[in-house]
Parts: structure tokens; sequence; C-alpha cells
């Protein structure tokens, strides 16, 4: 079949970021006759589409749909309407409209019911579900666990039965920007902090890639002439022992391509040594807290006295460094606002102001975090609330003014 592809538009200029979910369906869907568009690459994203559905003449297309809005406070953007407008061109045509990935998969129900257009919605992982329905459409095969309906069932991908990603359905030089195309290790996270949806999304454990098929998937990029690349997993040195391996594998493979990760804390400066070795040139931290109590309300590991040594580790082995904060979260308050300004200020300043960076946003609360049922349960917001709109987890008074004042700085000083 004749299977178009489609990253669901921004709707305004936005960094590029290449669709590695599209990417892994692609790899899973080689029979077929595929196309690729990603439309967050243009504000005019009516015409690449039309384009597309006039030359290539597709059966299905299928609509990843990423992100709900950008999470950001006070100011919040919504994805919600350029995706309305995407549904509204397709209404028009007449094949079949297939939509999912992450932003979809935490509100199916929601999405499906609002846009009818949407003939089959796949939560979760679709690598499976996909190949199963276009099947299915095909020869009316049966799809084990669906008894009919616009909704599929979820399911797993099996990580060691996937084909690689195929990462030349899209154009890959269009995506210039470091760290804008990933590569993806492992799914799953065993460590479900409190506001995340990864354990939800993906499962409540590691479930890792083949190290061979990682570097394989380096090679590519590099063949491809990528000089650089992000590991997209939620946290890069867990576990421990499937770390060790592929930093290993990377040191072996003497691939000249440059990347970053997500790490906790939990990483040794040895470590560090080994990932600069291996091509690692920029590491980020998501401590989000700044004081122990605020780090156990988060369900996050470490100690708050951890972060500065391991942030001065990842500088001394030559790494840049990014820090991310939340401007209020449980168990913390006004004063470790001001703390996490103070620690901004210190590490930038002594560590380098072009090298060292820190973020500092605020929960936005998402369905099926544990963060979403203990709102529920202490009366933040009420039984009913789908967190479909924007819910954020935030200070009041003097830390919210505070807050707003330096995200309105900030908006001002970066456009």
């Amino acid at each position: 079949m004749r299977i178009l592809l489609v990253q669901a538009p921004t709707g305004r200029p936005e960094a590029p970021i290449y669709p590695i979910g599209l990417a892994f369906i692609a790899g899973q869907l080689s029979r077929h006759e595929l196309m690729g568009l990603d439309l967050s690459l243009s504000n005019n994203y009516r015409v690449p589409l039309t384009n597309a559905i006039e030359s290539f003449c597709p059966e299905i297309i299928a609509v990843s749909l990423r992100n709900i809005d950008d999470s950001s406070y006070p100011v919040t953007y919504s994805y919600i309407k350029p995706f309305s407008e995407l549904m509204d061109v397709l209404e028009s045509w007449e094949g079949i409209v297939i939509s999912g990935g992450t932003g979809f998969s935490i509100y199916p129900e929601i999405i499906l019911e609002r846009f009818p257009r949407i003939d089959y919605g796949i939560p979760g992982e679709g690598e499976r579900t996909l190949p199963e329905l276009i099947d299915h459409l095909e020869k009316g095969s049966s799809i084990e666990g669906w008894s009919g309906g616009r909704m599929l069932p979820w399911k797993q991908a099996d990580l060691g039965s996937l084909s690689p990603p195929d990462y030349r359905f899209i154009d890959i030089s269009l995506y210039t920007i470091p760290d804008s195309i990933g590569i993806q290790s492992r799914r799953g996270c065993a460590f479900n902090c409190s506001y995340c949806t990864y354990s939800y999304l993906s499962g409540s454990s590691f479930r890792c890639r083949s190290v061979d098929k990682v570097i394989r998937d380096v090679r590519e990029l590099e063949d491809l002439g990528v000089s650089r690349f992000s590991f997209v997993d939620s946290v890069f040195n867990a576990p421990e022992n499937y770390f060790e391996e592929l930093l290993s594998a990377l040191e072996e493979s003497e691939c000249g391509i440059s990347w970053s990760a997500w790490l906790d804390q939990n990483v040794t400066l040895s470590q560090l040594v080994r990932m600069k070795t291996a091509g690692a040139v920029k590491v980020d931290f998501s401590p989000d807290a700044i004081t122990d109590k605020g780090l156990k309300k988060l369900a996050k590991r470490g100690r708050a006295a951890d972060l500065l040594p391991i942030v001065t580790s990842a500088r001394s082995v030559g790494l840049q460094v990014g820090i991310n904060f939340f401007s209020s979260n449980p168990g913390e308050g006004f004063l470790a606002f001001l703390r996490k300004i103070w620690f901004m200020l210190r590490v930038r300043s002594t560590l380098g102001w072009k090298s060292t960076f820190v973020n500092i946003g605020t929960i936005r609360v998402y369905a099926h975090s544990p963060l979403a049922g203990y709102m529920k349960r202490t009366g933040s917001v009420d039984e009913d609330c789908t967190f479909f709109e924007p819910v954020f987890y935030r200070s009041r008074g003097p830390g919210d003014w505070l807050y707003r004042l330096f995200q309105r700085v900030r908006r001002l000083k970066h456009g």
C-alpha cells in the first residue's frame, strides 16, 4: 500500500526535531511504498501536504502527534490548533487517516472524540500495531485484542525483533541544529518520577535494544553526513550494566560523530571521561529539585549535595552541561526557587557561561502521571479533570510573581 507518514505541524517556527518515532515506524513497513512528510518544517503546511497527496496518491495517511502543547508557563502554546487544521484539510480526502504518537497516546479518547476524521487511533508504541492494522485493511486479517472500533489495542513493541529505524524516509539534511536528530537505545523507565509519563507510555522498566543495533544506527547517521546526534533515552546511564556495555561499543566503534545524552546524578567521573572519549560533547541533568525534600517528593534519585560536584566533574572533562529545574514542585517553595536562581548564576559564572546552561521551568501536569493522581486526591483539581487543557503545579504569591518576571526577561532576551 502507499502510506504517507506525517509529522503533525507545530503551527509556528520551531527548531526542527527529526521524527525518530516515524523513522521506527517506517523501518517496519519496508514492503510498502512510503513517503515521509514533516509538516513542522513549514509554516504554510497546507501546501506541502496538498502537494504530497496529489503527487504520491496515498491510500493511508498516518499522522504522529508528538506533543499536546509546549508545557510552558505562564504563556502556553497549544499544538492542537494546527493539528485541528490538518484534520480540516483531510476532510475532503477520501483515504484512511490513522493517528498515533506520544501526545496522542496520553489522550487518545479525547483526541478521537474531538477529531472524527481519524479513522483509527494507535496508542502507545505503533511498530507492532500499525503493520497489523495495515494487514487487516489489506487482507481482513484479525488483530489480537481488538474487537473493532476506532481505537486499536495498546501493545508494546518487542525491541529485539524490531527492524532498525529508517533514517532515509525523510531528508535528514534538513535537521542541522545540534541534537535535533536522535538515536533511541532503550525505552521505558524504572524511576517513575512523579511528574513523568515515561512509565505510562513505554513501561516501568528499562527495555534495551541490542548494542549492535544501536551502533548500526550511529554508523548509519555518520554515513548520511550527520555530525552530531542525541540519545533520546530517558536516562542514559541506567541500567548501569547496559550503559557500560554501550560505552564500550561506542569507544571501540571509533565513529567520528559527536553526541549528547540525558543523565541522572549517579554517574562517576571515570564514566564521564569515557563518555567524552566515546564522542560525547554535552550532557543534561534533570534534578528538577534543589533540596533533598524536593527530590524525595519528585521520586528522584540522589542527594541535593551531589549536584554541584557532578556538574563540576562533567565540565572538568570538557563536556557542555545542561541543568534543568522546576520553579516550584512538591516539597519546595519560594526560598528553593531563589536557590535555583543562585545556582544558575553560580555555575554559569564559574564553570563557563557559554558551556553551562540552566533552565528553570514549571511542571505541566499530564494525565497518567503520579502527580496528576496526587492533585486529584488532595483536591488541587476537580476529580473529573483530564489535564488535557494545561494544568501546572506552580507556586503562589511572590514565587509566582518572580517566576513570571524571570520568564518575561528570558522571552525578551531570546525572542
